[in-house]
């Protein structure tokens, strides 16, 4: 789901938006055209603001463990 279809989910335009999570219109229209990389900050306070998990919303910033999956040990 991108962040303009969440937005209008949740009936926000994109004033309400971005003071809710303390940026500019600007920068959350940057957002949604892909023309702005939000931090990782403010991807989490955008993420936090619809209660949802930051990958969620911004792929790139999904959690990858250092450790393999079902990794076996032989003795």
């Amino acid at each position: 789901m991108t962040l303009r279809e969440l937005r209008k989910q949740h009936k926000l335009t994109q004033r309400e938006l971005a003071q809710a999570v303390g940026i500019s219109r600007s920068s959350i229209n940057e957002i949604e055209r892909g023309v702005l990389s939000p931090s990782f900050g403010v991807a989490d306070r955008i993420a936090s603001h619809f209660g949802l998990p930051v990958e969620l919303i911004f792929p790139k910033f999904k959690r990858l463990s250092p450790y393999p999956k079902n990794t076996r040990v032989s003795c």
